[in-house]
């Protein structure tokens, strides 16, 4: 029988393990008596990551609004974190997720270090909204038009991320993107 009764113990043990969590047994003065306490592991994880998450995303707008602050920009806040500002009106269309788009632009760090410019690389033609760009810079030219020229100041999670991407711009960076837009259409644009 006590041999039954461990093996049972261990199956639980094992059973319960296998499933994810961490199963605790505490033991009463009554042998007979078990009281199993589940910690969950994964959602402490998941807690703990989704904490620090947040505090770098304060952190980073910390550091644009003094970045901006310092330079005497008028810029605005969108609720997903990405700073614009347009600083000469156009006169065209307004971007929508579909449309192509040709614009100029350069792209720099916070440290003002030069990452991408349209001066080397040509106009950057692309579809809105169809995974070729980051997420920051689809959410600011759905709040331009044809003709705009504006500045984009977004922090990591809506650029390039964790790991930069590979080339020139690093890890967690914050970007600043200067755009013209020269051309939107439904319809595609040629070079």
């Amino acid at each position: 029988m006590r041999i039954k009764r461990k093996y049972l113990y261990l199956s639980v043990i094992g059973l319960v393990l296998a499933a994810g969590g961490v199963t605790l047994l505490f033991y009463h003065s009554n042998p007979r008596v078990v009281r199993p306490e589940v910690v969950d592991t994964k959602r402490d994880v998941s807690d703990n990551l989704k904490q620090i998450n947040k505090f770098l995303a304060e952190k980073d707008q910390e550091r644009i609004r003094s970045f901006i602050r310092r330079r005497g920009w008028d810029m605005k806040r969108t609720g997903s974190g990405l700073w614009y500002t347009v600083y000469r009106d156009g006169e065209g269309e307004q971007i929508r997720e579909g449309m192509y788009v040709k614009m100029n632009y350069e792209i720099r760090l916070l440290d003002g270090t030069l990452c991408y410019t349209s001066d080397s690389t040509g106009a950057k033609i692309f579809r809105v909204g169809h995974q070729e760009e980051t997420q920051g810079l689809y959410i600011g030219l759905k709040l331009l038009r044809e003709g705009d020229q504006a500045r984009l100041i977004m922090p990591p999670h809506l650029g390039h991320g964790l790991v930069g991407d590979g080339e020139r711009i690093p890890a967690r960076a914050i970007l600043v993107y200067d755009l013209t837009i020269l051309e939107a259409s439904p319809d595609k644009i040629r070079r």
